[in-house]
């Protein structure tokens, strides 16, 4: 196991295990505080992108320069959900009760992974996502799935972010798409909002 990419946080194993998924050049401790502060009693699963290093680390490639290539995508999103049932048996956590939190970079692998079918869970909270393409959308029964958009965001628009959620719907999953008057960093009322739609829809 890549050991240095992987952090976890225990939590009440009777809780749902949420995985955390960072931005751009983001950290393993940034993210399980960020989770611990959305799951207070869950244990927490943060995993690091394979692409790049220190500041410039991402699940893909991700250029203003050039298109973001499938085959990378497909691959490390493979390993990636690989490593998650791999922690998850070894703790005895639910992997088929997985909650997935992604920001940016990190939240467009997962809204990718999810449409394929490859990640497991049932909800999901990704924050300002990017839209990616998808060989083949997966039929998801009872999925669901908060995002949410900045309208200043000048790295993702509230438009892609909506895009993302009509390709969820369009799998089957339950969106819901929450807009903030922000820019890309997320906003306090931003993560309160995301903290009570997981509460409600727990």
């Amino acid at each position: 196991m890549t050991d240095d990419l992987i952090e976890t946080a225990p939590g009440a194993n009777t809780e749902p295990p949420v995985l955390l998924l960072q931005g751009t050049g983001g950290t393993n401790t940034e993210m399980l505080n960020f989770g611990r502060r959305l799951a207070p009693q869950s244990p927490l699963i943060t995993i690091a992108g394979r692409s790049g290093v220190g500041a410039q680390r991402q699940y893909f490639q991700q250029t203003a320069a050039g298109p973001v290539d499938p085959q990378q995508l497909m691959t490390e999103s493979t390993w990636l959900c690989e490593k998650i049932k791999i922690i998850c048996a070894h703790h005895h956590w639910d992997v088929n009760q997985l909650i997935t939190v992604g920001y940016s970079n990190g939240a467009a692998m997962a809204a990718y992974a999810i449409r394929t079918g490859i990640l497991p869970g049932k909800r999901a909270l990704l924050f300002h996502p990017l839209w990616l393409a998808v060989p083949q959308n997966k039929q998801l029964t009872d999925y669901q799935i908060w995002l949410s958009a900045g309208q200043r965001d000048p790295l993702v628009s509230v438009a892609t972010v909506e895009q993302v959620a009509a390709d969820c719907r369009k799998s089957g999953a339950t969106t819901t798409v929450y807009q903030t008057g922000g820019s890309h960093m997320l906003t306090p009322q931003e993560v309160l909002a995301a903290k009570e739609w997981l509460s409600e829809n727990n």
